[in-house]
């Protein structure tokens, strides 16, 4: 036998036998372990791919159900879920992981994100409470301040639509953050802006609309002087003109003409006062916006991770099959 035809044969019985090896892998099926699965769903989190890491989760959840990881999973599932704004089914998990309360990372930021889906459908009451229980239930002090801190900038940004007492409510918790919480949410400097807010001087409403009887003058309190000068000359023509036509004895234009000014009239009225609490809230929005950066916020996708493990129980998610 020749060597040509020798190395024929070894490549031929090489190829045969990693057929032999391979093709019943296949023919029996590709199994994903737990681990893998979990890794997977893992990975497409971080990659804030929100709709594979939710189909992922469930998955996992599904043909995991006695891994020790499922809590943790399905806290993911629900930060999938709130990213992707399906804000019933993200709070019923977060809901789920509260109680009972043992403090760890899961427990505690479920109080959080639930707060957080709370507040994004639009029931800040709510959200205020959830914080409210976590901070009555934990005996961590570093909790506590976090809690203080959500909910003091929940007041603060209520502060804008100058809700009353907001600003007020939002010291209040500032106040009870403890002296190891003030260096790292800057709770010093976010007082000092709440104090200046409280005292600065303010447009009075009332005062405006009474200055606004001089056509203009309800805007030239409340510094909006171009305003001011548009007003007074429209209203002061209209008058002008109206009184011209009575003079004339053209008493149906006139009568149109008073009837026009006293829309522009009773609008400069109106739009005086409205001035007056428009000045009032671009300042106290320009001063919290100024403190804005001493804002400790929450990493912008948070999720949890738990140690690799070698799972016994490990499940056929799909199969190749292929027949020969």
């Amino acid at each position: 036998m020749g060597f040509n035809n020798l190395r024929l044969l070894i490549v031929t019985w090489g190829v045969i036998a990693g057929m032999m090896i391979i093709f019943p892998c296949f023919a029996h099926g590709l199994t994903i372990t737990a681990d893998m699965q979990y890794a997977y769903a893992l990975a497409s989190q971080k990659e804030a791919s929100h709709e594979t890491a939710m189909v992922e989760w469930k998955r996992f959840i599904h043909f995991f159900p006695l891994d020790p990881r499922i809590p943790t999973a399905q806290f993911n599932l629900a930060m999938s879920l709130f990213h992707l704004k399906k804000w019933d089914q993200a709070r019923t998990i977060f809901q789920s992981q509260q109680f009972p309360y043992v403090g760890s990372s899961r427990n505690i930021e479920s109080f959080f994100m639930l707060s957080k889906t709370l507040l994004a459908q639009g029931r800040p009451g709510g959200a205020q409470q959830v914080l409210q229980d976590l901070f009555s239930v934990s005996d961590s002090p570093e909790v506590k301040d976090r809690a203080l801190w959500t909910l003091a900038w929940m007041h603060l940004d209520r502060a804008k639509n100058m809700e009353p007492g907001s600003l007020e409510r939002a010291d209040a918790f500032l106040s009870k953050i403890s002296m190891a919480g003030e260096m790292v949410f800057h709770t010093r400097e976010v007082r000092q802006a709440v104090e200046t807010i409280l005292n600065q001087d303010q447009k009075s409403p009332f005062v405006a609309g009474v200055t606004a009887l001089v056509p203009g003058g309800g805007f030239a309190y409340c510094e909006r002087y171009r305003d001011a000068l548009a007003a007074f000359v429209i209203n002061a023509g209209l008058i002008f003109a109206a009184h011209e036509s009575f003079e004339g004895g053209n008493n149906v234009l006139g009568g149109l003409i008073c009837v026009v000014e006293s829309g522009f009239y009773g609008g400069s009225i109106y739009g005086s006062i409205s001035s007056a609490h428009k000045y009032n809230r671009f300042k106290t929005r320009q001063k919290l916006d100024h403190i804005r950066h001493l804002e400790v916020r929450d990493r912008p996708y948070a999720f949890l991770e738990e140690p690799s493990q070698a799972y016994p129980n490990s499940g056929m998610l799909f199969s190749v099959q292929i027949p020969f």
